[in-house]
């Protein structure tokens, strides 16, 4: 069973720029490889490698994502009220954890109004309709579509 020990844990901050969700992409297609070229042992080996990293690389981010779960908590239900004290306030790490979720939120509404923009100026023709049919929420095409997705709606 994969272990947390203060090495593993430093090696992989140390080299946390070159590791990344890539690692753990590459690390699963190497035992997979290894598993199609039916090399048993080399696969048992990248399976204990990736299952190491994967524990050491939760270990070190659920801190992280546990600040932002909470703050999606609080924040997610007074979306629209504008006494940010009342809901975004505690410690140093509950207030950035909150102005993340906010900065995402903004990200998410100006991505929005920019796609929406984009499909309702944009006149279609046969250069831009895949882009055009590729651009937001694909969710739109649906016949009584659940999301907010025209200019009038998002502005």
């Amino acid at each position: 069973h994969p272990s947390v020990s203060n090495k593993g844990i430093d090696f992989v901050l140390a080299n946390r720029d070159k590791l990344g969700s890539k690692m753990k992409k590459t690390l699963g297609r190497l035992k997979l490889k290894a598993q199609s070229n039916t090399e048993v042992e080399e696969a048992r080996e990248m399976r204990k490698l990736w299952k190491h990293y994967m524990t050491l690389e939760d270990h070190i981010s659920a801190p992280f994502r546990q600040i932002l779960l909470d703050a999606e908590g609080k924040v997610g239900p007074n979306f629209g009220n504008l006494d940010l004290k009342s809901y975004c306030a505690g410690d140093a790490y509950q207030r950035a954890g909150a102005y993340l979720v906010l900065k995402g939120m903004v990200a998410h509404w100006e991505k929005k109004v920019r796609d929406a923009e984009f499909v309702e100026n944009t006149p279609s023709n046969k250069n831009n309709f895949l882009q055009i049919l590729a651009t937001g929420d694909p969710k739109r095409y649906l016949p009584d579509p659940p999301i907010i997705f025209r200019l009038n709606e998002c502005t």
